[in-house]
């Protein structure tokens, strides 16, 4: 579904993105990681951000989900620095001060698409993406060695990224996400090519990375992941905030103990159909 498609979806009955926002706000006592303030962005005709409001808390691990279109990968392009709003704006407390720039050393982001150097070493593509962010060389080689051994990639390093399956080039990517050590890891579809046992796996390294003092976010379609691995939800539709909060408030919004993956469907609802002329 493209983004300038609409839904036909229920309202959510009782949290509001916005009664959401405010509650997880109003629990937390320090200033928002990242907080985006009725940000706007569009390309072309088509509105792909739409006034959305939205914060960050340090040390929380926060997942966007929506359809497809529906706007998640360019509000975290936004987030990490890579657009610019069209109007709004996206407030950073990334070093404990207030800036409208985020610092580039302070941020991890795993793109959805590939973006790796296919005919390069795995090792070199991780020097060269920590020196980026920073990172100095012996420290980045010890930190990358450490992580290839952690990710069963260790007799893997010498090897050019092509040779690589896809699933094991999704790890050497997540690599270069936080080899750094980020105060925000932001990871667009990090389950991507990765099967079962090493989704588990991303979980269990996603929950070490926030006791480690790294505030994550990400976007997923797989509910039941983002069930075990978020602790807070924001849905994403048509470019709007639809609702947001923690598992269990969303269930108390929707009356019962609904799975993530129902109060989805409820929220976003069956996608439009345009009329279509048969032919014959």
């Amino acid at each position: 579904m493209s983004m300038s498609q609409r839904t036909d979806a229920a309202p959510s009955p009782a949290i509001t993105g916005s009664a959401a926002k405010a509650a997880s706000v109003g629990a937390s006592s320090s200033p928002p990681l990242v907080a985006l303030e009725e940000v706007w962005k569009s390309f072309g005709r088509v509105c792909a951000v739409d006034g959305v409001s939205l914060a960050l808390q340090r040390g929380e691990i926060l997942a966007l989900v929506g359809p497809n279109g529906a706007g998640k990968t360019t509000l975290l392009r936004l987030i990490i620095g890579m657009l610019r709003p069209d109007a709004g704006r996206v407030l950073y407390a990334l070093d404990g001060v207030g800036s409208e720039r985020p610092d580039p050393t302070r941020l991890g982001y795993l793109p959805e698409e590939r973006g790796l150097y296919m005919d390069v070493p795995v090792r070199r593509v991780l020097h060269y993406f920590a020196a980026l962010r920073g990172m100095p060389r012996s420290l980045a080689g010890d930190e990358a060695d450490r992580w290839l051994e952690r990710l069963g990639l260790g007799d893997r390093a010498g090897e050019e990224v092509r040779s690589l399956s896809k699933g094991n080039q999704q790890k050497v990517q997540f690599i270069t996400a936080i080899l750094h050590r980020p105060t925000l890891a932001v990871l667009d579809e990090p389950f991507a090519g990765l099967d079962p046992l090493n989704q588990d796996f991303f979980i269990e390294l996603v929950r070490e990375l926030r006791e480690g003092g790294t505030t994550v976010l990400f976007s997923a379609h797989q509910m039941q992941l983002v069930e075990r691995m978020a602790d807070r939800v924001a849905l994403i539709r048509d470019g709007r905030l639809a609702d947001e909060g923690t598992l269990a408030q969303l269930q108390a919004a929707w009356g019962g103990g609904l799975t993530l993956h129902e109060i989805y469907v409820r929220t976003m609802g069956r996608p439009a159909v345009e009329n279509e002329e048969v032919a014959g």
